[in-house]
């Protein structure tokens, strides 16, 4: 087979094999390979080619939108997924990215949990670094940096908000506080704290 077609396209080439477009890759990959006008190839050569411009093109892609984008490893190769590029072609885009410090979960954990400890509980932070494909490894890691005596002021913090348009005096109350709460991430103990510090007055 005989590349019939060679066209420059911005960094990109788009390339006919026997007078059929077969697909446009990026330069530097025909470069690599030594393709041009006129060049013979084999389907052998061609799937080679194939797999090196899919992944310039899909760490191009996800440098660009890390760039933009706090995520996990988890969730970029769903990314990527989703452009339709095959496991081999994503996992060495993530690896390298690993490699590069461009993808760190550890450092996604440690953020997340910064930015929305001094609202939520543990529960709730768990459950969200989970959904963001925190490895639970991690996030018990992470989570386990956050002081307790900081994690009841956070608690407190919520619990008076709350305690601002709302009554703790019958049962239902308190359910309804409870319920409040949990939602947040907070676990029975640390609310059954802040719900007596609030029935029966800070200073008792």
């Amino acid at each position: 087979m005989l590349i019939t077609e060679f066209n420059v396209v911005g960094q990109n080439v788009r390339i006919s094999v026997d007078g059929g477009f077969w697909d446009e890759i990026p330069y530097l990959i025909a470069f690599d390979f030594r393709l041009n006008k006129g060049s013979e190839v084999d389907d052998s050569l061609l799937v080679s080619v194939k797999q090196k411009a899919d992944e310039k093109n899909a760490f191009d892609y996800a440098v660009k939108y890390l760039s933009r984008y706090s995520v996990t490893a988890k969730r970029l190769k769903q990314k990527l997924y989703e452009k339709e590029y095959n496991k081999s072609v994503v996992e060495n885009a993530a690896a390298r990215l690993l490699d590069l410090k461009y993808l760190d979960d550890y450092a996604f954990a440690e953020n997340l949990v910064a930015s929305k400890s001094k609202k939520l509980g543990k529960r709730r932070l768990k459950s969200e670094l989970l959904n963001k494909g925190v490895g639970s490894d991690i996030i018990d890691e992470v989570l386990e940096t956050l002081d307790n005596d900081d994690m009841f002021y956070t608690a407190m913090t919520v619990a008076e908000k709350w305690y601002r348009s709302h009554e703790l005096v019958t049962i239902q109350d308190s359910q309804k506080f409870f319920r409040f709460m949990a939602y947040r991430g907070f676990d029975y103990d640390l609310i059954n704290r802040c719900r007596e510090v609030l029935k029966f007055g800070k200073d008792d």
